[in-house]
């Protein structure tokens, strides 16, 4: 059963893959306790992983900027939080074959603000369904 909330009517849900928080709301049997902690966690890790990702660009790493990509790619699909895992996919690429459409400095901004908005799109996620409890 999908969460009761649409993301059509909603320009900040459409941000997450609402086949993801189904997921992980019934990992915790529709409790809200699990995914809150996975949003701390990926708000305490995320930022640090942005300015690693910011740094390898100044020193010209591709390799580590591709690890560091990889590993937000990760957690964003963990999240359910699909185009700041876009983003991470073209950065690692970029990292690991040296090319992209766009500079990686432009992904890296483009990275900075899906992020931002993915945590907005999560914490009305979870307020919403506090309320509904």
């Amino acid at each position: 059963m999908a969460p009761d909330i649409d993301p059509a009517e909603d320009p900040i849900l459409e941000q997450l893959d609402m086949d993801t928080m189904e997921q992980l709301l019934n990992l915790d049997d529709g409790e809200l306790g699990l995914l809150e902690e996975m949003l701390g966690l990926y708000k305490e890790d995320t930022p640090g992983r942005i300015l690693a990702i910011e740094a390898t660009l100044a020193t010209g790493d591709m390799t580590e900027m591709a690890d560091v990509a990889h590993a937000v790619k990760g957690s964003a699909g963990t999240m359910g939080a699909p185009r700041v895992r876009a983003v991470a996919a073209q950065l690692e690429s970029a990292g690991r074959v040296g090319k992209s459409d766009q500079p990686p400095a432009e992904l890296l901004v483009q990275l900075k603000q899906t992020y931002a908005d993915s945590v907005q799109a999560l914490e009305t996620f979870v307020a919403r369904k506090r309320t509904e409890a």
